[in-house]
């Protein structure tokens, strides 16, 4: 056996199994290889994020402390690694970075830059996985905006328009007006802000003046109607009479509506395009009004603005008030804060723009989707909520298009006599119309061979939603294909159900009438120390590279078991520094082991265990029992108190104290019961500890307990089972307890007297009631009493 050092020494050890991993392929998928697959649906982190932080560490390394044991349970395990590199936050980053204008250079040079920096990104994202042994299969990956994900992303879209699940419509639709594009309903973050309530006074054709309030007095020039409750007496007699306007003098009908809120400021309420999507809602109950046009997709306002053409929203905002003060036509204006809605990557407040967009129709399927919520395994099972809310209050179908230059195109042209949607075949997947040409001569329509390209590319999400697709074709046979999805496990944050795993089952439940992986594991979000979100901006965080050098890997995956399912997670060095204290500790047992043992040897029978021997053994197989089923349910954090409980306390506190007698004794049969049990428990222990702590527990096998398993890593051996000592009959241990509190005893006396747990004292008289003719010779020994009474 190799002579193990004094101390152990993350910094030497990690790089050297980091190397052995990669080059042994002890993590790379064998379709060939024994065992139940269990698949993961990897998320693929967006490249362009602000540096890497414990956030990022959190929410991956829980999710691989899962993948460890699925291993060393004997499953074969399929475990990629994608990277999401399509989309706006890309788009955004490059921007920044270079200081340009993606309108005023030519799409392929803005995409060349993309992929520039996305790649850079990428290898971030794996030196990072890498030094805390994220144990990945690296040779199967793929980027969002690779040809592999192309292909995939278009055939998707091709299958639901032939399935009429896509539509093509104008109307009105979320709008970032700082990125330009539609967005989705997921996309929308709702955050509070200061604003006012305006009240403003108009006349009614009658004499009379009545009241309405509103958040959003720059939109006066695009009202449509204003309407009362048709049971609000104080009103009922101006429905259907004219009401001009300020500033404007536009002569609007008092309508009914049912839908107005009667409680709510004077009761009467304005409808523009577009205030909100009441706004919306409001025209469709009543079609004799018309939308009209105020906010451009740049922000700006449109020549229906009048005076204020050109203005963007909040400069217009200012100056109305302005000039609704000046014409008296303000009653009064609260100071107010009230949730608005922003678009969640920027944080630009939304508009409402009618626009030509394209659709997956979802409104239609509420029903089928809350039933896959329910056949869907969620961990933990809270999380469901989150999930049904979203579904039962969705109120649009999914605008999949965005008029962005960085992303996956629509594999569709038009012709351009009759605007006939123009699909391609799926083998010439993936194209791109604004390079290419469809095959087809003529509109199969109307004859004409004109055809004009979709300029729009996907929402990221199109393609993200396709991400257990994506991992299962990387492999190239059809019978492993299968076998890979639906996934086993798919592992995420909170944030996102919303949006990756909703869109995700919405795709599966379209193209294959099926979940797209059977579990459902959702973690929470890394904090800071005073529970704030971590980034870039507020710099509250230490690089995961710095705690790594100083402390391990290990010790920062440690602190990673920290937060149960579902819940955020603060930083906390002192977590990070118990782990770093595990690791030590269970060095240190490791060398004391092999003081006197050089060549591992596991239990063969019980015929010579004493009592310690079976309590340490039976206390083992309980631990073993609550560990295995705590990971099976994804409760790692309640694993790993477990497996350190009894380490810490029973094995080390304890045990290792009990049997030292025994060890130096001259009884060569109770020494060898002795080690044989200490090196079988603690065998068991580093094989618990090793989907947590893989570094550290695969030194401590290779260098002690590698002639106890012909397997190659730790990482492939088996997990470790329940054993009952055999060969022999168990000795009563049942008031074993009470043992243990007589040693607690006479270790509280020489402390309290200042005695070395290590020296001898000649008499104590217990406390404890215990079977001093079952134990007394024990707890002499054990505890260094020469007589006990």
């Amino acid at each position: 056996m190799k002579e193990i050092s004094k101390h152990y020494n993350p910094q030497e050890v990690e790089p050297k199994w980091r190397e052995f991993w990669e080059k042994e392929g002890i993590y790379r998928f064998n379709p060939k290889a024994k065992g139940e697959i269990f698949s993961v649906d990897t998320p693929p982190p967006y490249v362009s994020a602000d540096h890497l932080h414990a956030g990022h560490v959190m929410s991956y390394a829980q999710a691989e402390f899962v993948v460890r044991f699925k291993r060393m349970r004997g499953f074969n395990v399929y475990y990629p690694m994608g990277f999401d590199d399509n989309g706006l936050p890309t788009e955004r980053f490059v921007e920044k970075k270079y200081k340009i204008n993606r309108s005023k250079i030519s799409r392929s040079e803005f995409i060349k830059l993309c992929l520039e920096e996305t790649k850079k990104g990428s290898e971030n994202y794996r030196k990072l996985w890498t030094l805390l042994g994220i144990s990945v299969d690296w040779t199967k990956t793929y980027s969002t905006i690779n040809k592999h994900c192309r292909r995939i992303s278009q055939w998707s879209f091709i299958d639901l328009y032939k399935k009429e699940k896509i539509y093509r419509a104008k109307k009105p639709i979320l709008w970032c007006t700082a990125c330009r594009t539609a967005i989705a309903q997921a996309d929308l973050e709702a955050e509070e802000k200061e604003s006012n309530l305006v009240y403003i006074k108009v006349k009614v054709e009658t004499g009379d003046e009545i009241v309405f309030a509103t958040t959003r007095p720059e939109l006066l020039p695009a009202c449509m109607g204003i309407s009362v409750h048709p049971n609000d007496k104080r009103y009922k007699k101006l429905i259907g009479k004219k009401i001009t306007l300020p500033l404007t003098k536009k002569k609007i009908t008092l309508t009914a509506d049912v839908a107005t809120d009667m409680k709510y400021g004077s009761g009467v309420v304005y409808y523009c395009s577009y205030g909100g999507g009441e706004c919306i809602e409001w025209l469709s109950r009543h079609p004799e009004a018309k939308a009209i046009e105020l906010v451009l997709p740049n922000g700006r306002f449109s020549k229906n603005g009048g005076s204020y053409e050109g203005m963007k929203v909040l400069e217009a905002r200012k100056k109305i008030v302005e000039d609704l003060q000046k014409a008296g036509a303000i009653e009064k204006i609260e100071p107010i804060k009230h949730s608005v809605y922003v678009h969640e990557r920027c944080g630009t407040d939304v508009e409402y723009i009618e626009s030509e967009q394209w659709f997956i129709k979802l409104l239609e399927s509420k029903k089928e989707f809350l039933k896959r919520g329910q056949e869907l395994k969620w961990f933990p099972k809270t999380m469901k909520r989150i999930y049904d809310e979203w579904v039962e209050n969705l109120k649009w179908d999914w605008c999949i298009s965005r008029q962005r230059y960085f992303g996956v195109p629509f594999p569709v042209w038009h012709c351009a006599k009759c605007s006939e949607v123009i699909l391609p075949d799926e083998k010439d997947l993936p194209v791109d119309p604004l390079e290419e040409q469809p095959r087809i001569k003529a509109c199969p329509k109307c004859g004409a061979k004109v055809f004009l390209p979709e300029k729009d590319v996907f929402d990221t999400w199109q393609t993200s939603s396709l991400t257990p697709i994506i991992s299962q074709k990387l492999m190239g046979d059809a019978a492993t294909q299968k076998k890979l999805y639906p996934s086993s496990l798919r592992p995420q944050a909170f944030e996102i159900i919303r949006t990756w795993l909703f869109y995700t089952i919405v795709k599966s439940h379209y193209h294959h009438n099926h979940l797209p992986f059977a579990n459902a594991m959702i973690s929470g979000h890394g904090l800071d120390e005073q529970g704030r979100k971590i980034s870039k901006r507020l710099g509250n965080y230490i690089p995961p590279e710095k705690i790594i050098e100083e402390y391990g890997a290990d010790a920062m995956r440690y602190w990673a078991t920290g937060a149960t399912l579902g819940q955020s997670l603060r930083f906390n060095i002192l977590e990070v520094k118990k782990g770093r204290r595990t690791t030590t500790k269970l060095w240190n047992v490791a060398r004391f082991m092999a003081m006197h043992e050089k060549k591992p040897k596991l239990i063969a029978n019980s015929d010579h265990l004493e009592r310690a021997d079976f309590w340490i053994l039976e206390e083992m197989d309980k631990t073993i029992a609550e560990v295995t089923k705590n990971f099976e349910n994804y409760t790692y954090a309640k694993a790993k108190d477990k497996i350190d409980d009894f380490f810490w306390s029973k094995l080390a506190d304890y045990y290792v104290e009990f049997i030292k007698y025994r060890l130096f004794g001259e009884d060569k049969k109770s020494k060898d019961a002795a080690i044989r049990t200490l090196t079988t428990v603690f065998f068991n222990v580093i094989k618990m500890y090793a989907p947590i702590m893989p570094f550290v527990t695969e030194e401590i096998f290779q260098t002690f307990f590698k002639g106890a398993e012909k397997s190659k890593s730790i990482h492939l051996s088996g997990w470790p089972e329940e054993i009952s000592a055999s060969g022999g009959k168990a000795a009563d241990i049942s008031d074993f307890k009470e043992a243990i509190k007589a040693i607690d005893e006479i270790r509280k006396f020489k402390t309290e007297k200042g005695i070395s747990l290590g020296i001898d004292i000649k008499s104590l008289k217990l406390k404890t009631k215990v079977n001093l003719k079952k134990y007394g010779d024990f707890l002499k020994k054990a505890g260094r009493v020469k007589k006990i009474t």
